[in-house]
């Protein structure tokens, strides 16, 4: 007998959330490369079927693993064979078909100078006029707390990259500590989320939101390609439709115009090396560019700043936890602060064996761009401003963020 090809895995580069959806577990499914406009529910019987997916089963093989689930109950082979076929055509496959597309797709974006806003109209306004409004409501939404009194000798923000609304407190609190600053150049990391060839996405495009035009540093960029080699993702794509980096970038307009340069880093997961080394520089390929990364930051030292767009724990079934977020909460509260005083403390590897202690149970999205923070700002001292968690009652889920302004330490590094 003619042995049967084995089914495509499912894609690697998808976000893929579990969930609830009328009562049901289920999986909500989003695509960051575009190949799917709108957000996929999955649940009931087709989620067995999903997990079986592993890109080394025929059709056939799934049916009997059904099956033997089933306790013997028959399992239709047309059935699954329909079921691949609509998520196939869904572009949910690793499949030829699939990376025919993405290879058309990521060709035609490497080939465009300026990555549009993806947000505006969305997630703020659109209209310039409309947005300075609305971020000077956020700013005055800060006012009247402690005041922040700001450290000498600013280096560095952490602020959210969560919903604007949702963190706006925290956002007015992070952007009102730097309001004195003229920064020319600005080191800009976030959250790569759909980050998946590579520890950081780089690109050379120039950024443009309703409030204008920043220019990227392409010189930069290049250096830090040429450094960082293969941990650098082999394409930019994932900038695309990237919030982390943007939300911070209409603060900065907002606050200093669009004459600064950008270098635009996005990072990836750390979380698979944590056990196996200490810091992030002790990853082949990642010392290179973070070596890169503080030569940069040094040469353009006093008028540069970093900023990290960045949240802190992830929990609740909406992020893969059986418990709710609320008997989660004083752990993760926990958690976050340890993170949070290894960075206002400089301290990479205290920061790191937090994570590795664990196992980035928390989801700490904003664990990667900390890490390398820390390798670029060695001696650093920070303060946290604002701290705070949002629930999302009915997914029973929660989300973590911080503000904390980093200054150099006493010798001014």
């Amino acid at each position: 007998m003619k042995k049967e090809n084995p089914i495509p895995r499912m894609r690697m580069d998808l976000e893929i959330i579990p969930t609830s959806h009328r009562g049901e577990k289920a999986l909500l499914v989003r695509d960051f490369l575009g190949l799917i406009r709108d957000p996929v529910i999955l649940q009931g019987e087709v989620l067995s079927l999903v997990g079986l997916l592993d890109g080394k089963r025929s059709i056939r093989d799934i049916q009997v693993e059904l099956i033997r689930r089933k306790r013997g109950v028959l399992v239709d082979f047309e059935f699954i064979e329909k079921f691949i076929k609509e998520l196939d055509s869904a572009y949910l496959l690793q499949s030829r078909r699939y990376l025919e597309e993405k290879e058309r797709i990521l060709s035609e974006y490497s080939r465009r100078e300026v990555r549009e806003p993806s947000h505006a109209g969305v997630s703020y306004p659109a209209h310039p006029a409309d947005l300075k409004l609305y971020l000077d409501s956020i700013l005055e939404t800060a006012k009247g707390g402690e005041e922040d009194g700001a450290l000498d000798h600013i280096r560095g923000l952490i602020a959210p990259h969560i919903d604007l609304e949702v963190g706006r407190r925290v956002y007015g609190r992070a952007y009102r500590a730097i309001t004195g600053l003229n920064p020319r150049r600005v080191f800009l990391l976030g959250t790569g989320h759909s980050l998946d060839d590579g520890f950081y996405s780089l690109t050379e495009k120039d950024f443009e939101t309703p409030l204008g035009r920043v220019k990227t540093d392409r010189e930069a960029v290049r250096a830090l390609k040429k450094a960082g080699g293969p941990a650098v993702s082999s394409y930019d794509i994932s900038h695309r439709r990237e919030h982390s980096l943007e939300f911070q970038l209409i603060f900065l307009q907002h606050l200093f115009g669009s004459s600064f340069s950008l270098v635009p880093i996005l990072c990836g997961s750390f979380t698979p090396e944590l056990e196996r080394v200490s810091r992030p520089s002790q990853i082949a390929g990642v010392d290179g560019f973070l070596k890169a990364l503080k030569a940069l930051w040094k040469k353009a030292q006093p008028y540069s700043l970093i900023v990290a767009g960045v949240d802190f724990s992830h929990i609740g079934p909406k992020f893969g936890h059986r418990e709710r977020a609320s008997s989660l909460l004083l752990a993760a509260k926990k958690h976050d602060q340890s993170l949070i005083e290894a960075v206002c403390g400089g301290d990479i590897q205290t920061l790191w064996a937090e994570s590795r202690k664990v196992g980035d149970r928390y989801n700490v999205c904003g664990f990667p761009a900390l890490a390398s923070l820390l390798e670029i700002l060695p001696g650093v001292r920070g303060r946290c401003l604002d701290y705070e968690f949002w629930k999302e009652e009915p997914t029973q889920s929660a989300v973590s963020f911080a503000a904390v302004v980093l200054a150099a330490d006493r010798r001014g590094r």
